[in-house]
């Protein structure tokens, strides 16, 4: 990245040909990383109206300070664009951070700890009122199982309790939901899931993708006002780690329709922009071929829908994953498709065709192989502004990632998995030849490819931080280095969660860099990420978010003024 310091660059609206107008924000006294096209550095900047004005040195940027100017003193931190979480779940995130049961782990080592959490919600409850926890994950807990409705039943008699894995592809649930939801030893396994069941064919009480989304549907639903509250605890997070934008990936995948009702009602409170991916099957008429347009009259600079999402299978960890090669762990399995390639490509050109753009779920490669066909059978993409994804994009091939760029069809990696489940991955589930190529960033980067990266939170936290260490360090939670080579610089793992991101959305032209005329959407780091050992990066602080010029979210420390005093 070039060191050399910009000359000051305005854009601004005169009263007068003389004397320009005075900033609402300026920001100065650090290293603004602008991630533009030249890699450009400044010391500071200056917004109005929402926009970057000037960009420049700490002496031409003071000259905007007005009586009612905010100004945010860097004492030597850096700035850069906001990021882009390019791949979440916002609803499902609140509604984790507001359940009566923490399921994950941490907290929880063993599934007596998860019982002993559900015991404590049943005594706060009454007879009959569903209890709800997330994030467990049978992969670390001690006894490298699933919960099963054996372990539940004994502490919930009345109540039904659903627990809902860190990935969203499974649920556990309890004797009484399951009579609840209508699921006996004779229901038959749904398409594209399955109801796990004991040594008697009995339900065992988890319950695989669709089955897990049909439990989901039959629970009472949260009414709109309490999922925008759910989205008002998300926002606040985002905010936390500098995320000024999120995707969200999957709107009426967990709560259906009352999703889209909350974002309606949480519109003017929420300070996070975000773009949305309607989940399939709450489309009307793509079942039948003939999907509605897309409608963005009610679309904001707050809100819009952005797109369509499908999940064309399931994880890796929970062994779901299409595989082209069997499992290391089991040969003979090979994860699953959830929708059969035909129906995958028919809904691709369907949506297409109506104007969508469309995000697939991806993991396994041989989901992605259908993925790619589907997106291959559009035709070629040259002058149609297509911008499709493959979302996760975890075992992509090389010869896959050629075909992406034959067809122009974007990736948001989720980078984490490197963490959060590379050692399980290269011990049990892929085996090392194909873990170390997890998330194969170097090699989508050299052919051009753009992509975006991303927590998938709840699935794993949100700092976007850690997911940029991820992408330099590819270290696993046992401290181990997972394959190397595919690692990139960290100048290419910011963008790819700010400008690149962006691009995955088409909105590069107004935010994911620091320029004059986009908004002005920034994080205040505690120190430049580019210019610390990389083993640091995890650890760095956000101390401030803004989102359109407005300072939302500060750490104790960072001086803020009004005007010229300090």
């Amino acid at each position: 990245m070039s060191s050399a310091r910009s000359s000051a660059r305005e854009h601004t609206n005169d009263t007068d040909a003389t004397a320009p107008q005075a900033a609402d924000l300026v920001v100065l006294g650090g290293t603004v990383l602008t991630l533009d096209g030249a890699s450009s550095r400044a010391e500071a900047l200056a917004a109005r109206d929402g926009r970057i004005t000037a960009i420049g040195d700490d002496r031409s940027i003071a000259g905007l300070i007005g009586d009612a100017t905010t100004v945010v003193h860097l004492d030597g931190r850096a700035v850069i664009p906001g990021f882009v979480e390019s791949h979440n779940h916002p609803t499902f995130f609140g509604m984790a951070l507001a359940a009566p049961v923490d399921a994950g782990s941490p907290p929880n080592e063993h599934i007596g700890e998860i019982v002993e959490r559900v015991r404590q919600a049943v005594r706060d409850r009454g007879p009959g009122e569903w209890i709800r926890g997330y994030r467990y994950d049978d992969t670390l807990l001690s006894e490298n199982r699933h919960p099963t409705r054996h372990d539940l039943d004994p502490v919930s008699p009345d109540n039904p309790v659903i627990l809902t894995h860190v990935t969203g592809h499974f649920c556990v649930v309890n004797s009484v939901a399951l009579q609840a939801i209508g699921i006996t030893a004779q229901t038959p396994d749904p398409p594209g899931g399955a109801i796990a069941r004991d040594e008697r064919g009995e339900p065992s009480g988890l319950l695989i993708e669709t089955a897990a989304f049909l439990a989901n549907s039959a629970m009472p639903s949260q009414g709109p006002e309490q999922l925008a509250e759910a989205l008002l605890l998300a926002d606040e997070e985002y905010l936390a780690h500098g995320v000024t934008s999120v995707h969200d990936t999957g709107i009426g995948l967990i709560a259906g329709q009352g999703e889209l009702d909350a974002y309606r009602l949480a519109a003017g409170r929420m300070r996070t922009r975000v773009h949305g991916y309607l989940f399939h099957t709450l489309l009307p008429g793509l079942d039948d071929g003939a999907p509605e347009p897309p409608d963005r009259s009610a679309s904001t600079d707050r809100f819009q829908m952005t797109g369509v999402k499908i999940v064309a299978d399931g994880s890796i960890q929970g062994r779901t994953g299409c595989l082209a090669e069997g499992y290391t762990c089991d040969r003979r399995e090979h994860g699953m498709m959830l929708l059969e390639p035909d129906d995958l490509a028919r809904r691709i050109a369907a949506l297409d065709a109506a104007g969508w753009q469309v995000a697939v779920h991806g993991n396994g490669d041989a989901a992605i192989e259908a993925i790619i066909d589907g997106y291959a059978k559009l035709g070629a993409p040259q002058g149609t502004g297509r911008r499709h994804r493959i979302e996760h994009c975890q075992t992509v091939r090389e010869d896959q990632l050629d075909r992406m760029v034959e067809h122009d069809i974007l990736a948001s990696f989720f980078i984490k998995h490197v963490y959060y489940w590379g050692d399980r991955h290269r011990d049990v589930f892929l085996g090392p030849k194909r873990a170390r190529r997890i998330s194969p960033l170097a090699s989508a980067r050299s052919r051009g490819i753009h992509f975006g990266l991303h927590s998938d939170t709840p699935v794993t936290p949100v700092p976007p931080l850690e997911g940029i260490w991820c992408a330099v360090a590819r270290r696993t939670s046992g401290d181990n280095v997972l394959g190397p080579e595919q690692a990139i610089d960290v100048e290419a793992a910011l963008r790819g969660y700010t400008i690149d991101a962006a691009y995955l959305a088409g909105e590069e032209h107004i935010k994911g860099s620091l320029e004059v005329g986009k908004v002005a959407d920034l994080a205040v780091l505690s120190e430049d990420p580019t210019a610390v050992d990389t083993n640091r990066i995890r650890s760095l602080c956000v101390d401030g978010t803004v989102v359109g010029g407005t300072l939302v979210r500060r750490r104790d420390g960072l001086s803020v003024t009004t005007g010229g005093a300090r």
